[in-house]
């Protein structure tokens, strides 16, 4: 099972998920924000989304994504509203607008200055 998590809001937050259904949560997010990702960020984003897809792994929490402080409203807006757009198009529409919950209550505050992004690659020497 894989578990999209929101470490700042607390167990009670928590979205179990099958692998299949992670993996293609992660697609179609990326699928649906590909054709709007105008910065850096956002093509990163897509990036992410789409290795994560792969290497689902166990646990996915919000804190994962890159965040910065001084854009942060921004990408979350641009992330859910990516979500939002999975959601029409994807059997997975609940669990997708469950994920987008925990994004959408994700602290400003605390948002991590330097955060990258982790690529499945990295995880696997870690």
């Amino acid at each position: 099972m894989v578990v999209f998590t929101n470490h700042r809001l607390g167990a009670a937050s928590e979205l179990l998920t099958s692998p299949a259904v992670a993996a293609e949560m992660l697609r179609s997010t990326a699928e649906a924000a590909r054709p709007l990702a105008q910065n850096r960020w956002e093509h990163e984003l897509v990036l992410w989304l789409e290795n994560r897809s792969r290497t689902t792994g166990s646990a996915l929490d919000v804190t994962e994504l890159a965040w910065t402080p001084d854009h942060f409203e921004r990408q979350r807006r641009f992330v859910t509203d990516a979500i939002d757009r999975a959601a029409i198009r994807s059997d997975h529409g609940r669990a997708l607008l469950l994920w987008r919950r925990l994004i959408e209550a994700h602290p400003r505050e605390h948002v991590v200055v330097g955060r990258r992004w982790r690529w499945a690659a990295e995880d696997s020497r870690a």
